[in-house]
């Protein structure tokens, strides 16, 4: 697994990874085991302070203080850097750190424990979870200071009414990486901005170079702006999918007719329908066999940089769209949130998971794991967020502005996500028509779905 953790995109997976720009991985830690207690460290593996109001805190063994036990060691210092600085400023206070190993059971939990007044008073959550988990949480505003800094899609998903109900401490983002010697040689220089320009672009230099012009991986949130930057929703405020009604259907079909002109013109092999290992995209791409793909922020670390010979080459841009005024990209990652409501409690807990968005405590953390800060400040802070973490942080920042985050909605995880991929897929090896795949696609999540659904085609 690479050191950026990738978003999971069937359920199965998300039960045997556990997080990050909004992903996951496990642990065999089922809770608080007490093993260093008798340790006097102001924070432990288990323990953040050492104060007389004590609770416990939900979380996973990725966001350990200690190095040895961390699933994530390179945040390990950062994370301890965190919770040692709010153990000062707070001395009156513990924090329990209680481990999760099931991310389902985990999810389930807190929503089951909540509508019965027994959550725990605080918890990390995936910021997938967060709209499920809204009524519950308890809004962070009074120790969170500047919550407009946050980007469009946290104020979206993690506020109500003004309110901010999670801490969202970072993110990932899906972008064009594209050669810019080929696309100037081939193209106008600029990076294609419409699927047309894809096509044109694409197709001229798979046939000039013999190589694949532009590639994708089966991933749903890889491909899924290209859906949304048309306006298209999956899912409505009830949860109910409504990808097949009037305009989402237009959207829905004219994506997969996209996927089908990129096999049919020659700009994208058949074997893209197969491909789900995250990294191989990077290191075809830095092998010289491909000109542009789509890949996550942590693409070009890990997959481009080691192997190019010329890294230089490659720069990013926004996802092209059916468009040129149409912009999306999708966007993850974990958050604190509070459910304790009153007394000591509550304020030791909120004053735990606002430190988690401090600017300089969140751009410590992107830092040390290669991930994005969900503040737009800290983006323009060189002492906060180095540009040296990231060679393209400028145009990431701005991509951010145009995130959009997976639907919390059941459906989405127990058919949308799936059936996405596998209608793709078959477009993509040629053995459906984009309207068959589609057609599929929506009786299979009609199916799956615990309600009627009427799609209004």
């Amino acid at each position: 697994m690479s050191r950026i953790l990738e978003e999971s995109d069937t359920k199965s997976t998300r039960r045997t990874f556990l997080l990050a720009t909004g992903a996951i991985g496990t642990t065999t830690l089922a809770g608080c085991t007490g093993g260093d207690d008798d340790d006097d460290s102001l924070v432990t593996h288990t323990r953040v302070g050492d104060g007389d109001v004590e609770f416990d805190h939900w979380t996973s063994a990725f966001y350990s203080p200690d190095e040895d036990e961390s699933l994530q060691a390179e945040t390990a210092s950062a994370m301890r850097a965190r919770f040692e600085e709010w153990a000062e400023e707070n001395p009156e206070y513990q924090a329990n750190l209680v481990y999760q190993s099931d991310l389902d059971q985990w999810e389930s939990q807190l929503v089951t424990r909540a509508s019965s007044g027994e959550a725990p008073p605080s918890s990390t959550l995936d910021s997938i979870w967060v709209p499920d988990n809204r009524e519950y949480l308890q809004p962070l505003n009074d120790y969170v200071d500047d919550v407009d800094d946050f980007f469009p899609f946290v104020r979206e998903t993690a506020m109500e009414d003004g309110d901010l109900l999670a801490a969202w401490f970072y993110t990932g983002l899906r972008c064009l990486y594209y050669r810019t010697d080929l696309v100037e040689e081939y193209g106008d220089g600029e990076p294609p901005r419409t699927w047309d320009d894809v096509l044109e672009v694409g197709s001229a230099i798979a046939e000039g170079e013999d190589i694949d012009g532009f590639t994708l991986q089966m991933s749903a949130l890889d491909t899924l702006p290209l859906f949304w930057g048309q306006g298209g929703e999956l899912v409505d405020d009830d949860g109910a999918p409504v990808l097949g009604n009037e305009d989402n259907y237009d959207a829905l079909l004219s994506t997969f007719e996209f996927f089908d002109d990129l096999v049919e013109q020659g700009v994208t092999p058949q074997r893209v329908g197969t491909l789900d290992d995250p990294a191989q995209l990077g290191e075809e791409a830095a092998n010289g066999q491909s000109a542009m793909f789509i890949g996550s922020n942590s693409r070009y670390q890990i997959s481009i940089e080691p192997n190019d010979d010329n890294p230089d080459r490659w720069d990013v841009a926004e996802i092209p769209m059916r468009e040129a005024d149409q912009f999306a990209t999708g966007v993850g990652g974990w958050t604190e949130g509070v459910y304790a409501q009153e007394g000591d409690v509550a304020e030791a807990a909120k004053s735990f998971a606002a430190k988690a968005v401090e600017p300089e405590t969140m751009g410590r953390y992107c830092e040390a794991g290669s991930q994005l800060p969900t503040r737009a400040s800290v983006f323009e802070d060189d002492d906060l967020f180095s540009s040296d973490t990231f060679r393209f942080q400028d145009q990431f920042r701005t991509f951010l502005e145009n995130g959009v985050a997976r639907p919390s909605a059941a459906i989405y995880f127990e058919a949308i996500e799936g059936e996405w991929v596998t209608a793709k897929e078959r477009v993509f090896t040629r053995q459906s028509s984009p309207t068959e795949a589609v057609g599929t696609m929506l009786d299979n999540i009609a199916a799956a779905y615990d309600g009627d659904v009427d799609y209004d085609i």
